[in-house]
């Protein structure tokens, strides 16, 4: 047989020519298309881990006013591809995190026309000099093979947001402006890391605490403002203040409280804004700084403060505390600055000690002493930062000069302006709005604590426990006033809270809540000053009927903020028209504990109050919120409280009197 010119073999050539062939094309479209493809989702996921992680950021730097201690975020700077059998990667993509501006004293956040209402603080904040802290951004800017298209992730002014080359697209909401409270938070340090792998951000709070100034327009023509550097417009900032933009400006009944927001032309790609806020108001300003990175720097003094008395009185032979504070610019407290001390005059008493060190709250405590033979009349207490000299000035932020007055022997034991205390002036009377029924109660409170308070809430416990509602009998198209809302009190600056149809009782009012169908701002009291409480009118749903108030107990607990710092509160017991046939009973009770082995839990015994045949009811609060649902009875077994809780008893006798004692667990 013979294979001349046969040629079948070449067939089968052809054929794997062509499979090789088929097969490269196909590897080759796989590494061009399909590759990027999936890698480009590797990167846009790895992306939006990012934007949660600068949120996370965000989170821990607007947190640092009530956090002292340090926050660790991770962020993952780049990513990494999949591994592949036969296609091949790119390098693994990277990102660089940074900062901007916050090294730079040039870009800062500026403060105007803010006047404090504590005048020795209205010594720093005088409303005349604008306050400057510099602050910047943290940005993240990521460096893909695929996904060019991704934006830079940008923190700054408590707002986090991505920035595309077409425009903005906000993932935060804005934390500076809340009503009546400005929280402003400097961003300090210097960092720039470019990597592929995570990192750890440590936020250090370098000044923080949660105090709050109180400050207001200087003048009737200025306005408290804001001003800062920003990547984001001014017509972008408007949508993210815009639930606190008063779109009638001068309205003081919707809780918002910025005027306008502007804009000037920055340096840069920067804009100027500017937050200007309503004329008479009164702010609550809280300050504080973050660093990241490196080249974090610290706080120092900045100012001296009255914490308590402005101006002593003391009786000869007698002594009188003065409790001061070490801020910094931030009007935070300042730890171990000497605060010099001295009495100016001779024979006008003696200070103790001559120098203080701050404590952990920035605080320093003297005691002046007048002797039997200092003369009567009114010396001045010298205190600074520096030396005492001839240029002492106590109109300065570092001195403060505080008046004591020397009265004699026989005139008492003087100490400012009296009881140290929100004192209720046993005056409640009932009275009617509409002519029907006496269903309203009034009556007075002074304060007597030797600072400014705000009151924020009041909660409200009828003894009587058919009385289970209150209502005022005006509709609220009419302007707020004493009688007219269910709860009103005149004050320095006066506040109210209107329910509309009326709410039930026991109740908590939160004075300035805009959840409720009308409120204004919380009223303010100024140290020996008096307001006066209206409550309108208390009803019983299962008759529908008001009720004659006199004879009937009301349990009433003021919260307030005092203006040096800090939060407390006052719980009294009033009656109109005094009690029935019985005197008042007298409450009182003992808290005992297995001490370790008692795990938190407590023993509360009444048995001590009296008198205790006439005593028909014990009642509880064992939260400290001021209403008494928590417990009956004589005694209570291991109940578990927070150490701290001012838990509060009832006592009601037959009569329907009751009386009312609190003790810090």
């Amino acid at each position: 047989m013979s294979f001349t010119g046969d040629e079948r073999a070449q067939s089968v050539q052809v054929g794997a020519v062509l499979l090789f062939g088929v097969l490269i094309i196909a590897f080759s479209s796989y590494q061009a298309f399909a590759v990027p493809e999936q890698n480009r989702e590797v990167e846009f996921n790895h992306n939006q881990q990012v934007q949660t992680q600068l949120q996370d950021l965000r989170n821990a730097i607007v947190s640092v006013p009530g956090q002292p201690s340090q926050q660790a975020v991770s962020v993952q700077l780049g990513t990494r591809y999949p591994s592949r059998l036969v296609a091949t990667n790119p390098g693994p993509p990277s990102g660089l995190l940074y900062t901007d501006g916050t090294s730079n004293e040039s870009q800062n956040l500026t403060i105007r026309n803010a006047e404090a209402h504590t005048p020795e603080t209205a010594d720093y904040w005088d409303g005349t000099t604008p306050q400057q802290y510099n602050t910047g951004a943290i940005a993240y800017k990521p460096e893909y093979n695929v996904y060019g298209e991704a934006p830079e992730t940008v923190y700054e002014h408590s707002v986090v947001y991505n920035q595309f080359r077409g425009g903005n697209i906000t993932l935060s909401e804005q934390a500076m402006v809340d009503g009546r409270d400005i929280t402003l938070v400097a961003l300090n340090g210097s960092m720039s890391r470019s990597a592929s792998d995570s990192i750890t951000v440590d936020v250090k709070p370098k000044s923080q605490s949660s105090r709050t100034v109180r400050v207001t327009n200087t003048t009737a023509t200025s306005n408290v403002s804001v001003s800062f550097l920003s990547r984001l417009p001014a017509s972008e900032w408007r949508v993210l203040l815009d639930d606190e933009i008063d779109p009638n400006p001068g309205n003081k009944t919707n809780d918002r409280y910025i005027a306008n927001v502007i804009e000037a032309e920055g340096p840069g790609s920067f804009y100027n804004v500017t937050i200007v806020f309503e004329r008479g108001t009164t702010y609550r300003l809280k300050m504080a700084k973050a660093g990241v990175g490196t080249k974090v720097t610290a706080e120092n003094d900045a100012y001296l403060t009255t914490v308590d008395d402005n101006e002593i009185s003391v009786r000869q032979g007698g002594d009188g505390e003065i409790v001061l504070e070490v801020r910094d610019a931030y009007n935070n407290p300042v730890s171990g600055v000497t605060v010099n001390g001295s009495v100016k005059g001779s024979n006008t008493g003696s200070l103790t000690p001559n120098a203080e060190s701050s404590d952990s709250d920035g605080r320093v405590e003297f005691v002046y002493n007048a002797s039997q033979s200092t003369a009567t009349g009114t010396y001045t207490i010298q205190l600074s930062l520096d030396e005492i000299n001839s240029s002492f000035n106590g109109e300065t932020p570092e001195d403060v000069s505080v008046p004591v007055t020397v009265t004699e022997a026989s005139q008492g034991s003087g100490g400012g302006s009296g009881g140290n205390d929100l004192i209720y002036n046993e005056d409640a009377f009932a009275l009617d709005s509409n002519g029907e029924t006496d269903g309203g109660v009034q009556f007075s409170i002074t304060n007597e604590l030797g600072e400014s308070i705000e009151i924020t809430t009041v909660a409200i416990d009828p003894v009587n426990e058919n009385i289970d509602y209150i209502s005022d009998s005006y509709s609220n198209d009419r302007e707020p006033a004493p009688q007219e809302n269910e709860l009103y009190i005149q004050a320095d600056s006066d506040g109210y809270t209107d329910y509309g149809g009326g709410t039930d009782v026991p109740l908590i009012v939160d004075v300035d809540d805009d959840a409720r169908s009308l409120s204004g701002q919380n009223p303010e009291l100024f140290d020996t000053s008096t307001a006066t409480v209206h409550l309108f009118e208390f009803f019983r749903l299962d008759t529908s009927s008001e009720v004659d108030m006199n004879g009937e107990s009301v349990t009433i607990t003021v919260t307030y903020e005092l203006s040096s710092g800090g939060t407390d509160s006052k719980m009294f017991t009033v009656t109109p028209g005094g009690a029935n046939t019985n005197a008042q009973p007298n409450a009182d009770f003992m808290i005992t504990s297995n001490g370790g082995e008692s795990n938190g839990k407590w023993d509360f015994d009444a048995s001590q109050s009296s008198p205790q045949g006439d005593i028909a009811a014990y009642e509880w609060d064992l939260d400290g919120d001021g209403i008494f649902d928590d417990a009956n009875g004589q005694t209570l077994e291991k109940r578990r409280v927070s150490s701290g809780t001012k838990v509060a008893l009832r006592v009601i006798d037959s009569e329907g009197n009751a009386d009312t004692v609190r003790k810090v667990v």
